[in-house]
């Protein structure tokens, strides 16, 4: 009788790990799973293990025991009230996680590809004959929600003091007049879809039934990306990360398109401590002091330079305290986030020191919005518009409207690039639009919602001429 109970406590499990995984990991989309269902997991941080085991099989433990006494005092058919529960708990979480809206949308085709992609293979772009540098910062889950309400953030004070300084002072592209950033949609929200789509304008809605995104496989091979552009305009190119880049699939999309040389955890895991890794590998404070030493040995070379990185601390749920943490805030990832901001802001001095300055644009962006979802919910007004914070610094163009857009992560491909003092025919690559153009965003166009509802749809496009 009690093995019986083994289906209870697996589809309890399954019920209360749906629950969780949105308060947890504040999944996006469904894609996100299958995602991750594809590609590597070696390098994650497994502090997420010991909390499912608090939060999750605990707890389906204590049901499936209070279960079993309700079962035997009131239902005097056994097998058939499991049979019930189990079958009520699965269909319930399939829902949570929006698993029968994915399974519908595999049936579903869209036409957006064939109407809105732009191939980058065919389009003309003319670089300046002095080459500009580009220091590019990935930060993790970077919102303008973190800064005040005065500069359009949604915090009682300024959690990010100096990023927010930086994009007053030099660009910042914002869905609103003040303080903003770009809106993330289906395949972008989370940190590989956020850094494939903002360097190849195309996300990472991938059929169930795609081989890809395994080791020694190409990772979106006949798109054209901002790395595959530069290395044909003779860059060199590094990619600086604090946990291993086979993670998600990183380094195999940075294997594919470059060549990329990659910085990460295993590059220098033999000169760290006996006590690491830490959270994630090491953390930002390392990671900082690594970019300088890796941006120097670039510098001093007589070709223009790619120099992109990903800090780590304020990864969810916790973030990562490290020597230099000050319980600031009632809440832990505030400290972090601010902590971060002193980071990336004394970063940014060191660059405007250095005589490559003159001729580097600096971009900053969140790879996508947190997924800290306890800490977001509990922290922040549930009907704040959440963006991704932007500045670019040391621009070679001004737009003709950076205030009051609507644009998504895919827009900063050819933004990008057009900081950089590029020319592009037409000013759209992949699902991008310049911002610095005159041109109307896809959502601009179409809206938010349809645009993320068609990205969700299978496309004949995306399988031939993408993946």
């Amino acid at each position: 009788m009690i093995l019986a109970y083994i289906p209870v406590f697996v589809c309890l499990t399954l019920l209360v790990s749906a629950k969780w995984s949105f308060s947890y990991f504040g999944l996006s989309c469904f894609e996100q799973i299958i995602f991750h269902l594809k590609v590597p997991l070696e390098g994650t941080n497994t502090e997420f293990i010991t909390d499912w085991v608090k939060k999750c099989g605990i707890k389906a433990l204590g049901l499936t025991i209070i279960v079993y006494f309700i079962q035997s005092w009131f239902f005097p058919h056994p097998f058939v009230f499991i049979h019930i529960l189990c079958a009520a708990s699965l269909i319930w979480a399939a829902h949570t996680v929006g698993m029968f809206e994915w399974i519908i949308n595999q049936f579903r085709k869209t036409d957006l590809y064939e109407t809105y992609f732009v191939d980058t293979n065919t389009v003309k772009m003319t670089f300046p004959e002095k080459k500009q540098n580009l220091i590019y910062i990935f930060v993790e889950s970077l919102e303008t929600t973190y800064t005040s309400k005065e500069n359009g953030g949604d915090y009682p004070e300024d959690l990010i003091p100096r990023l927010s300084r930086l994009g007053k002072e030099h660009l910042n592209f914002s869905h609103q007049e003040q303080l903003g950033g770009a809106h993330v949609l289906a395949g972008t929200g989370w940190t590989t879809g956020g850094i494939v789509a903002q360097t190849s304008g195309v996300g990472l809605t991938v059929p169930l039934t795609s081989h890809r995104f395994k080791e020694g496989v190409p990772f979106l091979e006949k798109n054209k990306t901002l790395q595959d552009i530069l290395h044909e305009e003779g860059y060199q190119q590094e990619f600086c990360i604090g946990s291993q880049a086979a993670f998600g699939g990183r380094k195999f999309y940075f294997d594919t398109h470059g060549p990329v040389k990659i910085f990460d955890y295993n590059t220098v895991k033999n000169q760290l401590p006996a006590n690491y890794p830490v959270f994630w590998g090491f953390e930002d404070e390392k990671l900082f002091a690594y970019a300088k030493e890796e941006i120097t040995k670039m510098a001093s070379k007589d070709q223009p330079f790619h120099f992109s990185m990903l800090t780590v601390d304020t990864h969810h749920p916790k973030g990562y305290k490290d020597r230099h943490y000050q319980n600031q805030y009632p809440e832990r990832l505030s400290n972090i986030i601010h902590e971060s901001d002193r980071k990336i802001g004394e970063f940014i001095q060191w660059i405007q020191a250095q005589p490559f300055y003159k001729d580097t644009t600096i971009v900053i962006c969140g790879d996508h919005t947190s997924m800290a979802e306890e800490y977001i919910s509990h922290t922040y007004d549930p009907s704040y518009d959440r963006t991704t914070f932007n500045t670019i610094i040391h621009a070679k163009n001004k737009p003709k409207q950076n205030k009051n857009r609507k644009f998504t992560s895919f827009d900063f491909f050819p933004t990008v690039l057009s900081a950089m003092g590029v020319k592009i025919e037409g000013d759209r690559l992949g699902f991008g639009t310049n911002l610095f153009s005159d041109q109307k965003t896809i959502p601009e166009k179409i809206g938010y919602k349809r645009f993320d509802k068609e990205l969700r749809k299978q496309s004949k496009y995306y399988w031939e001429h993408i993946l």
